[in-house]
This record gives C-alpha cells, structure tokens and sequence, in this order.
C-alpha cells in the first residue's frame, strides 16, 4: 500500500470521525463502554460530599453563633466579669474549621461544575482532533515534500488528541480515583470530625456554660440576693475554675479534631485529585515512547 493511499484512509477516517464527533454518535458510544457510568459515580460522590460538607457548615455555622454570643458576655458579682478570653482558643478551632469546611465545599462544587462543563465541551475538542488528522493526512498526501509543515501540523494534532484523552478520560478517572481514596481514607476521618463538631453543637451552648454562672448580674432569686459579695465571689471563682477547666479540655480535642479536619479536606480536594492527574498523565506521555521501543526491539528480534 502506497503512502497516499494510507493517507487517504485515515482522511477518510478522519472525517468519519469528525461526523460521529459532531453529531454525539462518539459520545453515546463511548458512554455505553463505561464512560458514562464512570461520569455517573463521580457525580454521586461530588454531590455527596458537597452536602455532607454544606451539614458541616451549617453545624460549625451553629457553633461560632453561640461562642460569639458567650465571647460577649459577662458574670456579675456587683462588677461584671468578661468571660470571652475563656473562648477565645476553642472559638479560633472552630473558626478554622469553618473556614475549611467553607473551601473544601467550594472546591467540590466547582469540581462538579468542572466535569459539567467538560462534559458541555469535550466533543468539539475531539473533532478538532479529527479535523487536525484530517489536515495532517492530507498534507502528507498532497504535499509530501513539506516537511516542516507536517511537523507542525502533527504537533497540533498530538496536542488536540492529548487534550481529547485529557477531558474524556484523564480528569474523570483522576476524580473517580480520589473518591476511592476518600472513601477509605479521609471520608472516615471528616465525618469523626463532623461528629465531634456536632457534639459540641448540642452541648457548647451558653446555656451549658451558664449551668451555675450569673451571666450579666441576673440572679434573681432571694437567697443570692441575701448573700454577701464575698460568699457569691468564692462560688462564682469555683464556678470560674470549672469552665476554665470545661474550655481547656473541649479546645485540646477541637485542636485535634480541626487538625483531623483540614489534612481531611486537603487530600480530599487537592492532593488526591492532582496526585492522580500527574499520575495519568505521566502515563499518557511515556506510553507513545514504550510503545516505540517495543516495535524497535520486535524488529531487532
């Protein structure tokens, strides 16, 4: 077979491949050998955990909310008492934690937005992937002797395909390979958090830290008003000594929980997803070169 008439098959399969391309024939095809149940189980897992971490939000949310109110307030024993350096520490914890569970939340909706745009626009990059083999094919054929315009349309034409097998397969299969990952290793380690945060919700309210403090000089009844300032001190510093105490051990486990919290999401959003992309893409870019050395050594064998 002569070269133009290689070359004229792959035009003629080029532009086969332009129709399909265009017309969505490729897509469904595709779709049916497994891409589009690879699509369906990265959607499921980017809805999931965007609502799993839009409930964090909103419990942590809950949280600063109340510790904002207790950093306010005061204890009165004929003078008032700030309480807030008290909550200072464990309302930084969650502070930070808030703030991460508000960008790892961000970061998987755009990924979902991502992989739907995708999805909007891989097809035209692959019939100008086509439409690059097309022109490649037919300068070989037409004009054999130009060399240098072969090699630059086969630049773009590797580069066109490179960005095909980017969109179709590499960032699909870099998701759905974080949410293995997530599933066994970090999603455990995010809802342990989740939990301990909503703990806290229930029972880090400022009516459990007022359980036995005056907040504000309210104490009403007549046997506070009959105490001296001296018995309601003494009781109020022993009542002191308990929250300091309370505070401290609820910011040790918040400082391990938000720790647990952030390394969580940055696997989850960034790590794991890059890692994978690397990876693949490492693979699609020696696999050209084995492949070459391959044929090489079947022809010296």
């Amino acid at each position: 077979m002569t070269l133009k008439t290689k070359m004229a098959l792959v035009m003629v399969l080029a532009l086969a491949g332009m129709v399909h391309a265009a017309t969505g024939m490729m897509d469904r095809a595709l779709s049916r050998i497994g891409l589009g149940e690879l699509a369906r189980a990265n959607h499921h897992y980017l809805e999931e955990s965007y609502d799993g971490a839009l409930e964090g939000f909103l419990v942590l949310s809950a949280v600063k909310s109340g510790l904002a109110v207790i950093e306010g307030s005061e204890v009165g024993i004929g003078f008032n008492l700030q309480v807030g350096d008290l909550v200072q520490s464990v309302y930084d914890y969650v502070d930070i934690a808030w703030k991460t569970v508000l960008a790892g939340g961000t970061i998987l909706f755009m990924t979902r937005l991502a992989l739907e745009g995708v999805a909007m626009a891989d097809h035209f990059v692959m019939v100008l992937a086509f439409f690059c083999l097309f022109l490649l094919a037919a300068g070989r054929c037409f004009f054999p002797d130009r060399k240098g315009l072969a090699q630059f349309l086969r630049s773009v034409t590797a580069t066109c395909t490179f960005m095909t097998v980017l969109l179709y397969l590499v960032l699909p299969l870099a998701v759905f390979g974080a949410s293995c990952l997530s599933a066994r290793i970090t999603r455990p380690l995010i809802k342990q958090s989740y939990d301990a945060f909503d703990k806290v919700s229930r029972t880090f309210t400022r009516g459990a830290v007022e359980n036995g403090i005056d907040i504000d000089g309210k104490a009403t009844s007549a046997v506070e008003a009959a105490m001296g300032v001296a018995d309601r001190y003494e009781r109020l510093k022993k009542q002191l000594r308990e929250l300091e105490a309370y505070l401290s051990e609820q910011g040790r486990n918040l400082a391990g929980t938000t720790f647990q919290l952030i390394a969580g999401y940055l696997f989850d959003c960034v790590i794991f997803p890059l890692a994978f992309v690397a990876v693949l893409i490492l693979f699609l870019r020696g696999m050209p070169g084995y492949l070459a050395r391959a044929r090489q050594d079947r022809r010296v064998a």
